[in-house]
C-alpha cells in the first residue's frame, strides 16, 4: 500500500490479517482490491485517514470510519465490510455514510465501559468541540455526544491547522490530542457517557503530530512538527500543572531520506512496545520500555528493518482497547463445537509464572479437561454452563483466576435431505430457527427461507441470539426431462404436409399431450397454426415445446391453352414475376422461352421456397415451300414467267392476281403468298432488273497511212469485250487494213456488235492530212483530224506540231504551238483555208489547204 499518511488494518483474534485501507481503497488479505472496495471518501494524506471498528455482536462485520484531509467537506464517514462474502475475502456492502464535517484530521476509537460497544471520537474543525459517536449491535448512532472543552482548533486558509493525531488510552479513561494548531493536550474521558473534560495543555510545544499512551497509561508520547523530536510526558507527575510541565525530549528522530515531512505517527503494538514512523525511511523507531521514565524507555531509532519497504508519516490506527491489559481472564468463542480460547490479559512484558494449570470444568472431555499451556484452549463436550480455573505459580506467589460462562448451543439448522426436482419446479429451503438473529445463504440472501428452481449446492449460515453460527447445506439436482425439440417455427407451402415428432431420446415410457388433446408421439400438420406438445417422463417431469406453422401461397403459373401454330410463328411462353426462380422443361431458367418446335412444355416457378408447375402442348404445322428463284436481271424486251404452283394451295401475288404463275415484263419486286391446307402461308419474292443494252460504235470505215496505228473501240462501264481477233480489251490497235468486229456483253445478258473496215495508203511525212472536214455535230469528221499526228509510238513531250491557219487573204485566223487535232472550225464560215504545219523538233514544214463544209 502506498500512502503518505493515514492507514488502518484489522486482524482476527488469532492475528490473521483480514483487510487494510488507506481511506480510499480496501484490500483483502490476499492483497487484492476487495469487492466494491474502491471510492471511499477518506484521503491518503490525512494524518488518521481511517480506523476499523468490529461490529458489536456481528462477528463477520466491520465498520471503516474514514476522515478527509485539511478539513475538506467529505468529513467523517463510515462504510461497512461483510467478511462472510466472497469466500471470506469480504465485500464492502455500504459506503460513505456521512457523520460530521468539517473535522480535523484526527480520529480514534475505544471500547464503551460495557466492554461491548465502541466509541469513535473526532474533533470539529474551527471550534473546541469533540464529537463522540457510539457503535452498538444496532449500528452507528449518528447523533454524537458533544463535548466543548480545551483549545479551539482555529481555522486558517490552507486548513493545515487541521493536521494531527488523537489517541484514547487503552483503559478508556483519558484522551490525548497532538495538533498543528493547538500543540498537545490531555483530557479525561468517560467511557460510559462519551464525554471529554479536564483539559491539560502541555507546556512549550505548539505543533504536534503523533501521540500515544504507554501500556500502563502512566506516560504519554508525542512527536513534534517535522518529526524532529520524540517527547515523553509523565502523566503521574502530580497536579495538572506538574503534568503540563513534565514533557522531556527522549530523542531526536532520524530518517533515511533528506526531506523532512509533516510528522510521524506513534502506535502501540500488541507486544506493549510503541512504534515510531520515520518518513522516507527503511526503518521504524521502537520504544522498547514505554512504561519507563525518561531514557529508561529505551528508544532505538532504527528499531525495525522494513525489509526494503519505506515508511511514510502514518501507522495503522486501531481501537485502542485492543491494547488494554486489565489482568482479567479473557475468553473467545463460546459456541458449541468451536475451540474456546482463554488468556490472561496481562502485559506482554509481565513476569512469566513458573507453572500454569488450566482446569476447564468439563470432566466428559477426559484428559483434555486440563492444560498446562500459557494460553488455554478447549473444545467443550456439550453446551452448558462451565467454570474455568487458571492457576499460575510464581516463586513466592500462587495466583488463581476463575471465569464462569455459558457454552451456547449452535442454532439447530436443518435443510433436510438432498433432493431432486423437475426443471423449473420451485423448491423452498427452510432454515428457520427460533431466536435466530440472522441468516446468510450462499447466494447472499438473508431471509429464513430460500425458494429456487436452479440446481446447485445451497448452504445457509444461521446466527443465534448468542452470536453462535451454524451452517447446513443441501444439494438440489435436476431430474432428467425428456429430450426432444420440435425445432424452429416453420413456413410451409400451400398444400404441404409436415409431421411433428415429439418422441424423446432419453425417456422411454413418456406420455404426450398435444394442443388438441391427442396423445400420439407425433402430429400431422395440414394447416397453419400454433402446435404445442407436453411430454411427461415416467418420473413426472414435463417439458413443453411449441412451434408455429405458417403457410405461404403457391406461385401462380399459367402458360395458357394449348397452341396450334405455323412453323416460324412467334410464340412466347411465361411471364416475369417478382422474386421468382424459373425452371423449364428445356432446362432454361429464364422467365420466358420462345419455342420453335412442337412438343409439351412445362415451367416450374419458385417464390419464397414454394414451387408451382403448369404445362402446355404446342403444335407447329409446316409452311408451304415456295421458291420464285433468285433475283434475276433481264435485258430490255425480255420476259420472265414466275411459277408458285403446288398442290392444295391458294395464291396471292403482289398485283392481286391469284393464279399459280405470273409473267414479268418490267423491272420490280414481285412476291406471292402461298397458303397450304393448314392455313399456313409462306411468302417469297424476287427482284427483277432490266438492263439497257450497251451502245458500241467503231465509227465509219476509214483509211490509215501505211505504217501508222489506229486505235478503235471505246471504254464502256460494266461490259466485256470480244474482238474478231479474239482479244478482250476495250480498244484495238489497228495497223493493217481489214474489217474489224467487236462484241460487247453486259452481264452476259445484253449483247451488241459493231464492225469497221479500214484501208491503208501511203502518207506524206507519215501524216495523212485531210483536205475537208464537216463540223456539223454529227460525230463524224467534225474536226480537222490529221492522221499520224498523235501516233502514240512517236509522241513525246518534246514533239510538238505548230499549226497556223490562214484565210484566203493571208490573215492568220487560228494558231497553236501544240496541235492535238482539236480544231473544230467553230466560228469559221464554210470555205477554203490554208495551213502551215511545222514540227518543232526536226524543222519539217508542211503546207496545204483544207475546206470547211457543213
Amino acid at each position: 500500500m502506498n500512502t503518505s499518511e493515514g492507514c488502518a488494518s484489522i486482524s482476527d483474534a488469532q492475528g490473521n490479517l483480514l483487510f487494510y485501507t488507506d481511506g480510499i481503497t480496501v484490500w483483502s488479505h490476499d492483497h487484492k482490491v476487495m469487492a466494491d472496495g474502491t471510492g471511499l471518501m477518506g484521503h491518503s494524506s490525512t494524518a488518521q485517514a481511517a480506523v476499523v471498528v468490529p461490529a458489536p455482536g456481528q462477528p463477520q462485520r466491520y465498520y471503516i470510519f474514514t476522515n478527509a484531509n485539511n478539513a475538506q467537506p467529505n468529513g467523517l464517514r463510515y462504510s461497512i465490510v461483510d467478511m462472510s462474502l466472497y469466500g471470506g475475502k469480504g465485500q464492502v456492502i455500504e459506503k460513505n455514510m456521512f457523520l460530521a464535517a468539517p473535522v480535523s484530521e484526527m480520529v480514534t476509537a475505544v471500547q464503551h465501559a460495557n466492554r461491548q460497544d465502541i466509541w469513535v471520537i473526532c474533533h470539529e474543525y474551527g471550534t473546541n468541540t469533540f464529537k463522540t459517536f457510539l457503535v452498538t449491535k444496532n449500528g452507528v448512532q449518528t447523533q454524537p455526544v458533544i463535548s466543548q472543552t480545551g483549545k479551539i482548533h482555529k481555522a486558517e486558509n490552507a486548513n493545515t491547522t487541521a493536521i494531527g493525531c488523537m489517541k484514547a488510552s487503552p483503559d478508556g479513561r483519558r484522551l490525548a490530542v497532538a495538533s498543528f494548531g493547538v500543540g498537545v493536550e490531555v483530557y479525561d474521558f468517560n467511557a460510559s457517557t462519551g464525554t471529554i473534560f479536564n483539559p491539560i495543555a502541555i507546556n512549550g510545544f505548539f505543533n504536534g503530530y503523533g501521540v500515544e499512551f504507554s501500556p500502563d497509561m502512566s506516560k504519554l508520547y508525542y512527536t513534534t512538527s517535522g518529526n524532529i523530536d520524540l517527547m515523553q510526558v509523565n502523566l503521574l507527575a502530580g497536579s495538572p500543572a506538574l503534568v503540563a510541565s513534565s514533557a522531556v525530549r527522549i530523542a531526536n528522530i532520524g530518517q533515511d531520506g533528506a526531506q523532512r515531512y509533516v510528522g510521524g505517527s506513534l502506535q502501540i503494538g500488541p507486544d506493549g512496545k510503541i512504534y515510531v514512523a520515520r518518513p522516507t525511511s527503511k526503518h521504524l523507531g521502537v520504544i522498547h520500555q514505554p512504561n519507563a521514565l525518561g531514557a529508561a524507555c529505551q528508544y532505538v531509532d532504527q528499531g525495525v528493518d522494513l525489509g526494503g519497504g519505506i515508511s511514510m508519516c502514518g501507522l495503522p490506527v486501531f481501537v485502542q482497547s485492543f491494547f488494554y491489559y486489565d489482568g482479567e481472564l479473557k475468553m473467545t468463542n463460546t459456541c458449541f463445537g468451536e475451540e474456546t480460547t482463554f488468556k490472561l490479559n496481562v502485559a506482554p512484558n509481565a513476569p512469566a509464572p513458573l507453572s500454569t494449570l488450566w482446569e476447564f470444568g468439563d470432566p466428559a472431555s477426559g484428559v483434555l479437561n486440563t492444560s498446562t499451556q500459557a494460553i488455554g484452549k478447549h473444545r467443550f463436550s456439550a453446551p452448558g454452563t462451565y467454570k474455568v480455573k487458571l492457576t499460575r505459580t510464581f516463586i513466592n506467589t500462587l495466583e488463581e483466576y476463575t471465569i464462569e460462562f455459558v457454552v451456547n448451543p449452535l442454532p439447530n439448522v436443518n435443510l433436510g435431505l438432498d433432493r431432486q426436482i423437475c426443471p423449473g419446479t420451485p423448491v423452498t429451503l427452510d432454515a428457520t430457527v427460533a431466536g435466530a438473529t440472522s441468516y446468510l445463504w450462499s447466494n447472499g440472501l438473508t431471509t429464513p427461507t430460500l425458494t429456487t428452481s436452479t440446481p446447485g449446492t445451497y448452504s445457509v449460515q444461521v446466527t443465534s441470539a448468542t452470536g453462535c453460527v451454524n451452517t447446513d447445506e443441501v444439494v438440489i439436482s435436476l431430474l432428467p426431462v425428456p429430450a426432444f425439440d420440435l425445432g424452429p417455427n416453420k413456413e410451409l407451402c400451400e398444400g404441404e404436409v409436415m409431421v411433428l415428432d415429439a418422441l424423446p431420446t432419453n425417456a422411454a415410457g413418456a406420455t404426450f399431450r398435444w394442443q388438441d388433446g391427442s396423445t400420439k408421439n407425433s402430429f400431422t400438420v395440414t394447416k397453419p397454426g400454433r402446435y404445442e406438445v407436453t411430454v411427461t417422463s415416467p418420473n413426472g417431469c414435463s417439458i413443453t415445446d411449441a412451434v408455429t406453422v405458417t403457410y405461404k401461397p403457391l406461385p401462380i403459373v399459367n402458360l395458357g391453352p394449348d397452341r396450334v401454330l405455323c412453323t416460324n410463328d412467334p410464340l412466347t411462353l411465361g411471364t416475369a414475376q417478382t422474386g421468382a426462380i424459373y425452371k423449364w422443361s428445356t432446362g432454361a431458367t429464364s422467365a420466358t422461352i420462345s419455342p420453335t418446335a412442337s412438343g409439351t412444355y412445362w415451367q416450374d416457378i419458385t417464390i419464397n421456397g414454394c414451387t408451382s408447375r403448369d404445362e402446355v402442348n404446342v403444335l407447329f404445322n409446316p409452311l408451304p415451300v415456295v421458291n420464285l428463284g433468285k433475283d434475276t436481271t433481264l435485258c430490255e424486251g425480255q420476259t420472265l414467267l414466275l411459277n408458285a404452283a403446288r398442290a392444295n394451295a391458294t395464291y396471292k401475288w403482289k398485283d392481286g392476281s391469284t393464279q399459280p404463275t405470273l409473267l414479268v415484263n418490267a423491272p420490280g419486286t414481285y412476291w406471292v403468298d402461298v397458303t397450304n391446307e393448314f392455313n399456313c402461308t409462306t411468302r417469297d419474292e424476287i427482284k427483277v432488273y432490266y438492263l439497257n443494252p450497251p451502245t458500241i460504235e467503231l465509227g465509219n470505215d476509214t483509211t490509215i497511212c501505211n505504217g501508222d496505228v489506229l486505235t478503235i473501240g471505246q471504254t464502256l462501264p460494266d461490259v466485256t469485250y470480244k474482238w474478231s481477233d479474239g482479244s478482250t480489251n476495250a480498244t484495238l490497235d489497228v495497223t493493217k487494213p481489214g474489217t474489224y468486229r467487236v462484241t460487247v456483253s453486259l452481264q452476259d445478258i445484253c449483247i451488241e456488235s459493231d464492225a469497221i473496215t479500214i484501208k491503208a495508203k501511203d502518207c506524206v511525212a507519215g501524216l495523212f492530212i485531210p483536205n475537208i472536214f464537216t463540223p456539223n455535230g454529227d460525230g463524224i469528221n467534225d474536226n480537222f483530224f490529221i492522221m499520224g499526228l498523235l501516233n502514240p509510238k512517236n509522241t513525246t513531250d518534246a514533239v510538238r506540231w505548230e499549226l497556223s491557219v490562214y484565210d484566203r487573204w493571208g490573215k492568220r485566223v487560228y494558231y497553236t504551238k501544240d496541235y492535238r487535232n482539236e480544231w473544230e472550225g467553230k466560228g469559221f464560215s464554210d470555205g477554203v483555208y490554208y495551213y502551215h504545219l511545222a514540227n518543232n523538233q526536226d524543222g519539217r514544214l508542211l503546207k496545204g489547204w483544207v475546206e470547211i463544209v457543213r
